[in-house]
């Protein structure tokens, strides 16, 4: 997508599309008031780094890569993180109208493990097929890794 504002031409491109999908529910949360009841167990140093730096990645990578639809599974690829969001936002509101109780954040959803976790992991795995990006590929499975350890341990 190209847009103008006056003298200022930008180009946005679809990968873009990616790291918003995935942080609309995580505004939500933060814009709900903290329960009484959240708590985090603390996680070696360098699992939070990994953690971090991977996810600064893949929120930003994505802003530099067009998703291309005419790869040969793109199809299957599409529907794979199709179920994916569908089941990070099916996660996330059982977790919200939950009361945001510590045992949904955990709790299996259709025998996925900690879907908060493993869903987004996927859905960027498969994005990064599409972009054509080993680099976010590989970011992506450094954030799952790092993103489904530190899940773990959240209590």
């Amino acid at each position: 997508m190209h847009l103008t504002l006056g003298n200022l031409s930008i180009t946005i491109k679809s990968g873009a599309l990616i790291p918003v999908l995935l942080m609309l529910p995580n505004v939500l949360w933060m814009l709900l008031p903290e329960v009484a009841g959240d708590r985090r167990a603390s996680e070696p140093l360098f699992l939070t780094i990994a953690e971090n730096g991977s996810r600064i990645a893949i929120l930003l990578l994505p802003f530099f890569y067009s998703l291309d639809l005419n790869r040969k599974f793109s199809t299957l690829t599409l529907i794979g993180m199709g179920l994916a969001l569908a089941i990070y936002y099916t996660s996330w509101v059982r977790y919200l109208a939950g009361g945001r109780a510590p045992e949904l954040f955990r709790a299996p959803l259709l025998g996925i493990p900690l879907p908060l976790a493993t869903a987004p992991v996927l859905f960027v795995v498969l994005a990064s097929y599409l972009m054509g990006s080993w680099l976010m590929f590989g970011a992506s499975i450094l954030f799952g890794v790092a993103h489904i350890r530190v899940s773990a341990l959240t209590l």
